[in-house]
């Protein structure tokens, strides 16, 4: 029976894994997976004892008609390679590698390819995870890999040229706006009356706070800045500082980290040169 193929279990496919069983969206038998160190999946194992557990890539290759491809960037031509004469043309694979195009991923499998960028956030069934096809990817198979990904958040569809700036707003946010609350708590306790864990408490409350009323009402972003900030109050002096400081930091920001994506891109075009 053809199966549902996974290869890798880092840190994002262990995610996802976990997500997909949990969700009931697959059954555990149709999976069938393997990863480089096979002892990290004996907690999957006990947990999901009807997953298959291959020994090596090419039995998973094999066996799927959809592969799900879960390993880092630099490692995927390394797995195509090994894997490409077991697959047929009728395979759909799915990646999760930033950086590496459909078309370079096509001059090794020539196929049905599918490519996802997910978000920290799936792991509490959140945020949004873009997606693109390549043309030869027929509507059954597109409606596949947007229902597992819907079960983790939102599905958003994407040109493959948008993953870029895409990526900045949904996978890397996270740690952005992560470190910007963390810069803004370790600046409150300079002036002291918090400690750290008072501080951030505080901070996390309210940015949960603020998403799920942004989230739950007809509120824009504008529209809370307006509500809280009255007109010469202590708000507005504090919306003024920033206003003053952080669009330069933050043009400066989707500058640097475009500007990486591409060039990792351009060495990719390299590796991939036929």
């Amino acid at each position: 029976m053809e199966k549902i193929g996974f290869i890798g279990y880092g840190a994002m496919g262990s995610m996802i894994i976990r997500g997909i069983l949990s969700s009931g969206v697959l059954k555990e038998s149709d999976l069938i997976l393997t990863t480089r160190t096979i002892p990290k999946l004996k907690d999957l194992e006990k947990s999901y004892p009807w997953v298959e557990i291959a020994p090596d890539n090419i039995i998973v290759a094999r066996k799927s008609r959809k592969l799900f491809i879960f390993v880092n960037t630099g490692m995927v031509k390394e797995v195509l390679e090994e894997i490409k004469d077991h697959l047929s043309l009728n395979t759909h694979i799915i990646y999760i590698a930033a950086g590496l195009t459909m078309g370079n991923f096509g001059k090794i499998f020539p196929g049905k390819i599918s490519k996802v960028i997910p978000s920290l956030t799936s792991e509490v069934k959140e945020g949004i995870s873009l997606v693109a096809h390549n043309l030869q990817v027929e509507e059954e198979d597109a409606e596949f890999v947007e229902e597992i990904f819907k079960v983790m958040g939102k599905v958003k569809i994407v040109e493959e040229d948008q993953f870029a700036l895409g990526a900045d707003l949904t996978s890397s946010a996270p740690a952005f706006i992560s470190f910007i609350l963390m810069k803004f708590t370790e600046s409150s306790l300079k002036k002291g009356g918090f400690t750290r864990k008072e501080a951030e408490e505080m901070v996390i409350e309210t940015l949960y706070g603020t998403a799920k009323l942004l989230h739950s009402t007809d509120l824009t972003l504008h529209d809370v800045i307006k509500l809280v900030a009255t007109r010469g109050g202590i708000t507005e002096e504090g919306l003024n500082v920033l206003d003053s400081e952080l669009p330069s930091v933050f043009d400066e920001l989707f500058e640097s980290t475009l500007e990486k994506y591409e060039t990792l891109e351009i060495e990719l075009d390299k590796e991939y040169k036929i």
